[in-house]
């Protein structure tokens, strides 16, 4: 299961959290492997029997998992290469704090105060904390907001919603590599290009400027036009030298539009022409490589009586098999009800790996039941 660009993003973009937070920074060092361990223990009464926790204290990142064992022991493996991946990628500042990644079961998640039917995952600024019942693309996503709020917080700075969301959406979907994250083209690269040739981009400039309000306003085009500006910069081999102009700029250039300009060199209506050449000459690839969490391989979307199929990810058991289709309405998933995308990612991994599994679904004003087969976690 991934995350999609209907996802709501969870950047808090007020000033207050970020001081509160470079307060601390800047305050006596504090002991972070007894933070850690308090961290857990805290976390583990809270989510009670079922749970266990795991600490990496050369990253300063604290578990709480109901993941089995195997999982789990993936998960931190994938979050460690990550993070040492993006701080080859981007000048970031380590985090003065621990971050907290649990990973509940479905149940658990859905008793959060959170919109389920828009996410399966989210990361809490004021609690550094990271929630997800998705280890793939959602999972990733947040730690990245959480990478990037370190850095923000050490710098004193508060980014835009396009330098977060792009950051977080660029790596999303990335390989890691001995020279850093790689970005891959991914199902956002549709939505742009649709975009750009019925002339409905947003204008770059203004896209660069505008404020939450606006960018919310065409949430899934704001996603896509905030990812491949970052990977257009990476692409020309510019991200790290904007990023660090940006941030030593940043007073003066809040929005990165000069830094942007100076990067690429270019004024940034030149720039714009020759980036919307570039996504035009994108194509997906016939089969793009499954990652982290390929048991199943669907996109979809919150839809009445369960959950819509949108799209299905080249190469995943959904795509081979071609059982589930485009614009199915999934209701049950091995006997479990799907009222939400938190549901169906839960229920996918209740039926573990490797398994065939009933799936109700509408399709066309009908109701069927297919046995679809399931892919494994490390695929």
């Amino acid at each position: 299961m991934r995350r999609f660009a209907t996802l709501l993003p969870r950047y808090l973009a007020a000033a207050t959290v970020l001081c509160a937070a470079t307060r601390a920074a800047g305050a006596a060092p504090i002991d972070l492997t007894a933070q850690a361990r308090q961290i857990a223990r805290d976390q583990l009464k809270q989510f009670g029997a079922g749970y266990t926790a795991r600490i990496d204290p050369a990253r300063h990142v604290v578990y709480v998992s109901a993941l089995d064992a195997e999982h789990l022991r993936q998960t931190v493996a994938l979050l460690a290469a990550f993070t040492d991946a993006y701080r080859r990628t981007l000048p970031a500042a380590r985090p003065a704090w621990n971050v907290t990644v649990v990973l509940p079961t479905a149940d658990d998640y859905r008793k959060l105060d959170l919109p389920l039917e828009k996410c399966v995952g989210f990361y809490q600024h004021s609690a550094r904390r990271v929630v997800s019942i998705d280890r793939g693309r959602t999972l990733v996503h947040e730690f990245t907001h959480a990478l990037h709020h370190a850095d923000m917080a050490a710098a004193k700075q508060v980014h835009p919603l396009w330098v977060v969301e792009g950051l977080a959406t660029l790596f999303e979907a990335s390989r890691i590599t001995p020279a850093g994250l790689q970005p891959r083209v991914d199902l956002r690269l549709p939505v742009l290009q649709r975009a750009i040739r019925q002339r409905k981009a947003i204008p770059l400039q203004r896209f660069l400027t505008m404020g939450r309000k606006a960018f919310m306003k065409d949430v899934e085009l704001a996603y896509a036009q905030a990812r491949y500006v970052m990977h257009y910069l990476h692409h020309r081999g510019r991200l790290r030298q904007w990023y660090q102009r940006y941030r030593a700029s940043f007073t003066r250039d809040t929005d990165g539009v000069e830094a942007l300009e100076h990067s690429l060199g270019n004024r940034v209506f030149l720039i714009e022409k020759a980036w919307h050449k570039w996504v035009l000459s994108l194509r997906m690839p016939a089969s793009e490589p499954r990652v982290r969490q390929g048991r199943l391989g669907l996109e979809v979307k919150k839809a009445a009586g369960g959950v819509q199929v949108v799209g299905l990810v080249a190469g995943s058991p959904a795509k081979l098999t071609g059982r589930i289709h485009v614009g199915d309405v999934i209701e049950t998933f091995n006997a479990h009800p799907i009222r939400n995308t938190a549901e169906l990612v839960g229920a996918i991994r209740a039926a573990g790996a490797a398994r065939t599994v009933k799936v109700q679904l509408r399709r066309h004003g009908r109701r069927i039941t297919v046995l679809q087969p399931l892919g494994t976690p490390s695929r």
